[in-house]
């Protein structure tokens, strides 16, 4: 991992409803360049999959929040979280809060109290009050310490266990182990994790992909239907 990488404040990279296009900021070149071509895609094919019905799903699609291996991307480990959005021109998009990090994908999957910060970072963008330099502001001021991370633990229900990647429905106790059993089993390589607590269409899940999520299933994200789209 390039200790280059890490910073000490959290980044954003996606549209939001007080700018005309996309915007981007302290997070690597390298991450910039793939992530927003994923996202591009999966919005440009899961338009197609999901037709007349995409808009609706797509504005009140969970929020996802992620942690990337770090052999995935640049050499870091990236945490952060997604949400749907807009810019002011009405074009939609995600808008994401980001972080590279030291250690290990899944030690910031078992504790993710940061969360909680990522998520309201996120979501002050679409508020109608919103004021980009106050917000500004608070995102550079925010650098909790993510290095003291400490495990937890919840229990989970593999959905389909014969596909290569995994879907889990979450109940109260969940470990570790679990998580390294399936990708031991699976032989991943690379794996992300992400993550929701739910919404309108979507159950509380995680998901666990050898890389970014296929661009093919994304679907799946915004409308829960894990089988239809290949999970």
């Amino acid at each position: 991992m390039s200790t280059n990488l890490i910073t000490e404040s959290w980044g954003y990279i996606g549209k939001i409803p007080s700018k005309g296009d996309f915007i981007k900021e302290g997070l690597p070149s390298e991450f910039v360049s793939q992530f927003h071509d994923w996202q591009q895609a999966v919005l440009a094919v899961s338009k197609e999959q999901l037709n007349e019905t995409w808009v609706e799903l797509f504005l009140n699609a969970p929020i996802w929040h992620f942690a990337l291996d770090q052999n995935y991307i640049g050499g870091a480990t990236y945490i952060g979280t997604l949400i749907p959005s807009v810019d002011a021109a009405g074009r939609y998009f995600h808008f994401s809060v980001v972080r590279p990090v030291r250690g290990r994908a899944i030690d910031y999957w078992e504790s993710r109290d940061w969360t909680q910060t990522t998520e309201r970072l996120a979501l002050e963008v679409l508020g109608d009050e919103f004021q980009f330099d106050k917000w500004h502001h608070s995102l550079k001021e925010t650098g909790e310490g993510l290095d003291t991370i400490e495990p937890t633990s919840y229990i989970a229900e593999l959905l389909d266990p014969s596909t290569s990647n995994a879907v889990f429905r979450f109940s109260e106790l969940f470990g570790q182990r679990v998580l390294l059993n399936h990708m031991l089993a699976t032989k991943g390589n690379h794996p992300c994790f992400w993550w929701t607590e739910g919404a309108q269409a979507v159950e509380s899940s995680m998901v666990i992909t050898s890389g970014l999520p296929s661009i093919g299933q994304f679907s799946a994200m915004l409308d829960g239907n894990w089988k239809q789209w290949g999970w």
